[in-house]
């Protein structure tokens, strides 16, 4: 054949298409150690130096290779082991416990260049011993054997060594790594430099629990409590375990899903080991983390589920124990409340550590100062709620009513005007682009700005990405719904909001019978930067308009307003009312524009009204005479 007519490749082929297992340790490592599980072996040592240019090593007891063996193996590119060998591992010797292999594409024998364009492979086989020297290369092979030698050998095994020019591991990182990503055998031992490695070896089990995802999946959960197991434990999150491998890394977070906050206590304290066979399919091929789709969607709702429903049980039993600490936290602001407002805050923590009992106690010690900032001052509250309730041009008709409200009040008010005005600047910055994402940028700037769709939804009743079922169950206090109701109970709307005050308040919700019941609620839809509305985002957000509206939870004559907001408007009706409620299809630009107005007409104002009532504070004297003493 014409060499022209040839494939040819790049020298650095094989480092480009498996970048992260040619350029991290961790991963080269856990690959190197896999091929020795799959080749039945029972140890494993692996070497590390200390310097540049000496030699790192994995060596186990596996089958070995025969030299046909290694060629067809080894030197064919990206070869099929489940094709060619089947699922399961071949042992040395008879009578061993079965093993599923973890080799699936061939990929992972690569490992050692990611310290070395050169490594060695010894392995040896019915007394016969292969040394292979295999460098990258380019041509018509990607990699090839540049020195070869053969000799006798007892045994069984394979080496695989380099001399480290790059990426050299540390020790105690790759114990650690490695302890994390193995299950424990008794019959697999794992030594780094000599020291035998504990592969999660954990005594003190919390919890252990079998669970069925909607798509037939079997999960076997098991909960660990590192606080009470005398190993170390160096990795905290959902660890993933196929065929008794770990799947890319312990972690709160997989994909867009937060399980739960990393950086909280009890997050820190325990591990959720999910076990599953069924999801062999959706691993990506360097086994770094999952396939995205459907199947391990249903995956994460469950996990998800199961973390929100494990935590609650593990916290409630120190439920009080956190409130009382949250309230020693803030003392000095509690303590000089009259009785009834303690009462009010009181019944605040109450609702917040039992809807979420891994709030951050900072944060609580935030918001309970903020509160009895406002209980301390009502007056401050009620004028910016009359304030948002106003439209643009009755702004300039503030004169009758600031009369009535001193300097504090309105220094309340225009501190909370910044704070909106910042929220609302940064949506204009970042709208226009189609780099910015509307999951983790956009969405959670709207989620604290509801204000914009009318101050009734400034309200602490929402939820945020969350099912139909789930909204329902907690939103609207449903546990016992029955999700038949819904046409897809698993659909995510961005946000649902009730209105201010609304749900279980006296003389703001309307009365089916006996039952009190939401009367307005609030729907956003969010687009991410740049994007164009069309038809289907106005349908699905009907869709939600209808699901909620026929759902039984809301009162009769409730009122439903459902919003899309996107960069741009294509060809669709702005304005979209049915018996369900009403849809309205806006851009963040008018969003902001009608705000923005709003707020600056208001700071201009109110700081007009407070200049011409000629009280300054201490700060303010202070300031201006010192810089009359400077002129």
């Amino acid at each position: 054949m014409d060499e022209h007519n040839q494939v040819q490749f790049e020298e650095d082929y094989i480092k480009r298409n498996n970048h992260s297992i040619t350029t991290r340790p961790d991963v080269s490592l856990t690959e190197s150690v896999a091929n020795a599980w799959d080749a039945g072996a029972h140890n494993v040592e692996i070497t590390i130096p200390t310097e540049y240019d000496e030699y790192l090593s994995v060596e186990d007891d596996g089958t070995g290779m025969t030299y046909d063996e290694f060629i067809k193996r080894w030197m064919t590119l990206n070869y099929n082991r489940l094709k060619h060998q089947g699922k399961d591992v071949q042992f040395p010797s008879s009578g061993h416990t079965k093993r599923i292999a973890f080799g699936r594409n061939g990929i992972g024998r690569h490992g050692m260049i990611c310290f070395s364009d050169i490594y060695d492979v010894e392995t040896w086989k019915n007394g016969e011993c292969n040394r292979f020297t295999i460098s990258l290369d380019k041509g018509v092979s990607p990699f090839s054997i540049i020195k070869h030698e053969h000799y006798k050998k007892d045994g069984h095994g394979t080496k695989i060594s380099a001399r480290v020019v790059r990426n050299l591991p540390d020790v105690d990182e790759m114990s650690s790594i490695l302890s994390g990503r193995f299950l424990y055998d008794p019959s697999f031992v794992l030594k780094i430099n000599g020291n035998v490695i504990d592969l999660a070896n954990h005594k003190d089990i919390y919890l252990k629990e079998n669970i069925v995802t909607e798509n037939k999946y079997s999960l076997d959960i098991t909960v660990i409590d590192s606080t009470k197991t005398a190993m170390k434990s160096q990795q905290h999150g959902i660890a993933f375990w196929v065929s008794g491998r770990l799947v890319g890394k312990p972690s709160w977070t997989y994909g867009n899903r937060q399980f739960l906050d990393g950086r909280s206590r009890v997050a820190k304290r325990f591990t959720v080991i999910v076990k599953s066979d069924d999801l062999a399919n959706e691993i990506l091929p360097d086994w770094t983390g999952f396939i995205e789709g459907p199947n391990m969607t249903y995956v994460y709702d469950a996990v998800e589920n199961f973390v929100q429903r494990f935590i609650k049980d593990v916290m409630s039993e120190k439920r009080e124990e956190l409130q009382k600490d949250i309230i020693k936290e803030s003392y000095a602001a509690l303590d000089k409340l009259p009785i009834p407002a303690q009462r009010e805050v009181s019944a605040f923590i109450e609702t917040v550590t039992e809807a979420n009992p891994l709030v951050n106690s900072d944060f609580m010690k935030l918001a309970i100062g903020a509160i009895a900032s406002i209980q301390q001052s009502t007056k401050g509250e009620q004028l910016l709620r009359q304030l948002n309730f106003m439209n643009p041009e009755e702004i300039d008709k503030l004169t009758d009513l600031l009369d009535n409200w001193n300097v504090d009040d309105i220094m309340t008010v225009m501190d909370e005007i910044d704070k909106r005005i910042v929220v609302v600047e940064a949506i204009e910055r970042l709208y226009e682009s189609k780099n910015t994402d509307e999951l983790h940028t956009l969405h959670p700037l709207v989620l604290n700005a509801r204000w914009l769709f009318g101050p009734q939804y400034d309200s602490p009743m929402f939820t945020s990405n969350k099912a139909l079922s789930t909204v329902i169950k907690t939103l609207f206090k449903e546990d016992e719904y029955d999700e038949s109701q819904l046409d897809n109970p698993r659909k995510r709307p961005d946000i649902i909001c009730l209105k201010r005050f609304s749900f279980k308040a006296v003389c703001t919700e309307r009365n089916d019978g006996d039952i009190m019941k939401p009367d307005q609620v609030l729907i956003i839809e969010l687009k991410r930067g740049g994007f164009k509305i069309e038809d289907d985002e106005v349908s699905q957000a009907q869709r939600y308009v209808r699901q909620l509206k026929k759902s039984s939870v809301l009162h009769k004559s409730a009122e439903i307003t459902a919003y899309v907001v996107g960069a741009e408007i294509g060809d669709v009706n702005q304005t979209n009312n049915s018996e369900f409620g009403s849809t309205y299809v806006v851009t963040y630009g008018q969003l902001v524009q009608t705000a923005k107005t709003k707020l600056f007409n208001l700071k201009e104002n109110l700081k007009e009204h407070y200049d011409s009532l000629g009280e300054q504070s201490i700060v303010e004297i202070a300031l201006s005479e010192s810089k009359q003493l400077m002129l």
